[in-house]
């Protein structure tokens, strides 16, 4: 299974990359780290674990039960389409006026990062097990790569992504 710093560092990698070469409208950065963050986010049941586990007083373990599903990338995809095609161009939430681009934009990096976490854990842990709806397992994921293999790669991830922001954005200039 990938670690936390390869579930990040991907996201934000491949987010980066669609930003610089691929989309037509440059987005803000802060939606490549929104997406890289929320790639972490479905891992939120490991330290849930702990604390329910530590009140409890229990040895229960739901990593990969809840959080691990497509469920919820499709649902952030859904909010930002509503948003997308809403005729209002401006929200107020809580004390802040949003427009409808940010609230668009937010989502649907969070549908990417989320996705990509899924999509990391179908792709590269042990038992190959995939969520479509939360709590119900499906055994679909093809794991094609051992563990031991897998203990290198977001060090890999990271020297390909500093070798492309060195080439793309100069980043001597900051040292």
């Amino acid at each position: 299974m990938p670690y936390a710093v390869a579930h990040v560092i991907l996201t934000i990698v491949i987010a980066d990359i669609y930003r610089d070469y691929i989309a037509k409208k440059r987005f803000p950065m802060i939606y490549v780290l929104v997406a890289g963050i929320a790639g972490l986010v479905p891992d939120m049941d490991i330290p849930a674990s702990w604390v329910f586990n530590f009140i409890f007083g229990t040895h229960y373990n739901f990593h990969r039960v809840y959080t691990h599903s497509l469920f919820y990338a499709i649902a952030f995809f859904l909010i930002s389409m509503i948003f997308l095609f809403a005729r209002k161009e401006k929200y107020r939430i809580l004390k802040l006026t949003l427009h409808k681009q940010a609230i668009v934009l937010f989502f649907l990096a969070m549908a990417f990062g989320w996705l990509m976490h899924i999509v990391l854990d179908c792709g590269l842990a042990a038992d190959g097990y995939l969520n479509l709806i939360p709590t119900i397992p499906l055994s679909f994921c093809p794991s094609p790569f051992r563990n031991d293999l897998i203990v290198g790669f977001d060090a890999i991830i990271l020297v390909l992504w500093l070798i492309h922001e060195q080439y793309r954005h100069d980043i001597k200039d900051y040292f």
